[in-house]
């Protein structure tokens, strides 16, 4: 009984976040996504101190730091954009909830100290796909040119990390997850 309720209230987070998402200007929106990437780089991060502590595949936790790595520079990517853009400008705060789930640091602990690999490539691997699809969403849905630009790249970045997820995934368990 209580997973529906749980289902319908992350649709409902979901589709609130999506909503303030599509409301915010090209400004808002870059710092927006800039705050999303530095909390992925920090996450993928954590994952990468957590997963050198256990006895996994090398290959794990090389990928963590790629991705923390990847991420940061996106982050200093979008800042370098936002500052040609909009010189005289700090990035403003932007109050929206994160579009991706964020796993706790308790919760990334437990998930590495107890082995879970699979379930964790598994969460990655959603969170990396919701965000190729939101950012693919979204890039339809605008007619600002700048944002539909920024959208497509920020698709295609989270859809190369998904695929490096899924190799290592597959690499790992000899198959995708699901097959």
């Amino acid at each position: 009984m209580e997973k529906p309720n749980y289902r319908t209230a992350e649709k409902e987070r979901f589709k609130r976040i999506l909503e303030e998402i599509s409301k915010l200007d090209y400004m808002a929106l870059m710092a927006y996504w800039m705050d999303q990437e530095v909390m992925e780089a920090e996450m993928y991060h954590k994952l990468y101190q957590l997963s050198r502590d256990v006895n996994w595949d090398e290959r794990v936790s090389k990928l963590f730091f790629q991705l923390y790595k990847e991420s940061l520079g996106h982050a200093e990517a979008l800042l370098r954009m936002f500052h040609e853009m909009f010189p005289d400008e700090e990035p403003p705060k932007v109050n929206v909830a994160p579009l991706e789930v964020e796993l706790s640091e308790e919760r990334l602990r437990d998930l590495v100290y107890h082995g879970n690999l699979r379930e964790i490539l598994e969460y990655l691997m959603g969170t990396e796909k919701l965000a190729h699809d939101v950012y693919r969403y979204l890039a339809e849905k605008t007619e600002d040119e700048n944002s539909k630009a920024t959208l497509l790249w920020l698709s295609n970045i989270e859809n190369g990390h998904y695929q490096k997820l899924r190799d290592l995934y597959t690499a790992l368990f000899g198959a995708g997850p699901g097959e």
